[in-house]
C-alpha cells in the first residue's frame, strides 16, 4: 500500500508542466480602444523564433461573430532594433494580417511598425501611430492530474510581461 501511495505521489509531482509562450506587443498604449495589435512568432514556444505575422484585430469580434479589419496602406514599414528598414507589401484581403516571413523579413528581436490606416467592417477608419514592439512572455504551470481532480483550481499563471522583466525576476 505504501508503494502505491508513493508512486501516486511521484506521478502527481512529476506530471506538473510549465508552459512558456512568446509574442510581441506594443510598448505603450496606442490610444485606440477598437483594435488590438500583436505579433505572433512562427514557434510561440521558442524565444528565438522569428516573427511570422503582425495581427490587427477588431476588439468587437467574438467566436461566433468575426469582424474584419482591412489595412488601407499599400506598404507597411518595419524597422528592426538595428535600424534596418523593411518595406512590406500589403494584401488588403489578409484580414488585418501583415505577413513578414512570407515576404522574406526575418525579425527575432524588438522592432517598430508603421502600419498606417486600417478600416473596420463598420466603415470606421483608424490611423495607427508608429508602434514599438517588445517581446513578451507568458508562463503558466499546470498539472493534468491535479487539474482533473480539482477542476476549480486549474492552471496557475506564473508570469506575464516583457522578456526583460522576466529575466530580471529570475535572477
Amino acid at each position: 500500500m505504501k508503494k502505491i501511495f508513493i508512486s501516486l505521489l511521484f506521478l502527481i509531482i512529476l506530471t506538473a508542466c510549465v508552459s512558456t509562450r512568446y509574442s510581441y506587443y506594443p510598448v505603450s498604449s496606442y490610444g485606440i480602444k477598437k483594435v488590438s495589435i500583436s505579433a505572433r512568432l512562427a514557434n510561440a514556444e521558442d524565444e528565438n523564433s522569428h516573427i511570422d505575422y503582425i495581427w490587427v484585430y477588431d476588439e468587437r469580434s467574438k467566436i461566433t461573430n468575426h469582424h474584419k479589419v482591412r489595412i488601407l496602406s499599400q506598404t507597411i514599414k518595419i524597422v528592426d532594433n538595428k535600424n534596418k528598414e523593411y518595406i512590406l507589401k500589403n494584401n488588403p484581403d489578409d484580414d488585418g494580417n501583415i505577413f513578414l516571413y512570407k515576404q522574406g523579413v526575418v525579425i527575432t528581436d524588438d522592432f517598430k511598425a508603421y502600419i498606417g490606416k486600417v478600416q473596420l467592417d463598420d466603415g470606421t477608419i483608424i490611423d495607427i501611430p508608429p508602434l514599438s514592439f517588445k517581446k513578451n512572455v507568458y508562463v503558466e504551470s499546470y498539472n493534468p492530474v491535479t487539474d482533473t481532480i480539482n477542476a476549480g483550481a486549474r492552471t496557475k499563471r506564473l508570469f506575464s510581461g516583457t522578456v526583460e522583466d522576466y529575466k530580471k525576476q529570475k535572477k
